[in-house]
């Protein structure tokens, strides 16, 4: 059977991440499949070892909305075609327009399944993205003979969102992390300290205005005096360069005095995200929308308690993991935060909690040959049809 696999605009974030480790696994599970996979040139995908007779397009083009958009109508079928393949997959939330096979499309981008009333005023060029992602994923979905996602929340929103046919949906578990593992040996970070008695709360993510840190400005300017008493600190990994929003958010960190509390240490390498995780005292992930949000997955493999929105898509993958807080209201975050903060036992039971969700095997597969095996199976039966 021959697959054509899209992930020309997986070049970031968990997109990256999933798309990377099913390709490796995809390698392992297949008997005779042959590939061509179009992928996005320097992100990490020239080291994948595919079938033999596989056959590999890297996109070198601009990641523009525009350009991406001509490449993706023009170029990309003719791609495609010449490969002559039995079923198009689209693992980076899109397909072909009119393949001429059976298509499946993988979402795992949150824009598309929530209204905005459910996530902050967006910038205006990233609202823009939002309503094209919108409208692309909504022509895809026409184009579509099978959806894949990563759970039952997804599922039930895209359903209801594109009006879909729910049985044409099919869940595919993620695992947990394997390369994230305790440090042997290493020494605390720097921006954390060796004292002992500071409590660090990690905020691990890029500055995406639905992700959320700018909730840290009101926050710690109403409750400084607490959580300087109490040595309460705020890890975040922003890259000062990103955008106009991150600069913006740590000169105003800056100018209200809220440095001592709210600590950015920059972009961390993949190796270091371990690391700052094992030495903080709770992730804490203030998200208005996901479709899984890996940092949850990592902080329960390393026994990290987890301070989450108390919003659909946390509560399925946390379960018990996590401490929950009205994601609308900074006060019910500071006292899930002082709560946390004072006392241990909560803490000890998230830890234990997160690992018995991880090995729940409705809501996470072992490992990512059990991903491969279960897209490559829904592939073929696709095929058949």
């Amino acid at each position: 059977m021959r697959i054509a696999i899209l992930a020309h605009n997986l070049g970031a974030g968990g997109g990256l991440y999933g798309t990377v480790n099913t390709l490796k696994a995809l390698n392992k599970v297949s008997v005779n499949e042959q590939f061509l996979v179009i992928y996005p040139k320097g992100c990490g995908y020239e080291e994948i070892t595919l079938p033999e007779g596989s056959k590999v397009y890297a996109y070198s083009g601009s990641r523009s909305p525009l350009l991406l958009a001509w490449f993706e109508a023009v170029l990309l079928p003719k791609i495609v075609g010449r490969f002559q393949p039995d079923v198009v997959c689209g693992l980076g939330n899109m397909g072909l327009n009119g393949p001429g096979v059976q298509q499946a499309i993988f979402i795992h981008t949150p824009y598309p399944l929530y209204d905005d009333s459910e996530y902050p005023k967006l910038p205006f060029k990233t609202k823009l993205r939002a309503i094209a992602l919108k409208r692309r994923l909504c022509k895809s979905a026409a184009n579509a003979d099978l959806i894949f996602c990563q759970t039952p929340i997804v599922k039930k929103r895209f359903a209801e969102r594109f009006s879909y046919p729910a049985d044409r949906i099919r869940i595919i578990r993620w695992p947990a992390p394997a390369e994230i593992t305790i440090p042997n040996n290493s020494e605390p970070p720097p921006a954390l300290g060796k004292s002992g008695v500071d409590f660090y709360v990690f905020i691990m993510t890029r500055y995406l205005a639905y992700r959320n840190p700018s909730i840290l400005i009101p926050l710690c300017s109403k409750y400084a005096s607490e959580f300087r008493r109490l040595q309460i600190k705020f890890i975040t990994n922003l890259d000062p360069d990103q955008n106009k929003q991150t600069a913006l958010f740590l000169k105003e960190v800056y100018d209200r005095n809220l440095d001592d509390i709210v600590i950015n240490v920059g972009v961390l390498p993949r190796e270091d995200v371990a690391t700052y995780l094992w030495y903080s005292n709770v992730l804490w992930m203030p998200t208005f929308m996901e479709t899984l949000c890996l940092p949850f997955l990592e902080a329960m493999v390393l026994g990290v308690p987890i301070l989450a929105p108390d919003l659909d898509f946390a509560r399925y993958v946390c379960g018990e993991a996590a401490v929950f807080y009205d994601p609308w209201d900074i006060d019910s975050a500071f006292t899930k935060i002082m709560l946390l903060r004072q006392d241990v036992s909560l803490r000890k039971t998230l830890v234990e909690k997160g690992r018995a969700e991880l090995s729940n095997r409705d809501k996470f597969s072992k490992n990512w040959e059990e991903v491969a095996d279960d897209i490559l199976r829904g592939l073929k039966q696709l095929a058949i049809q």
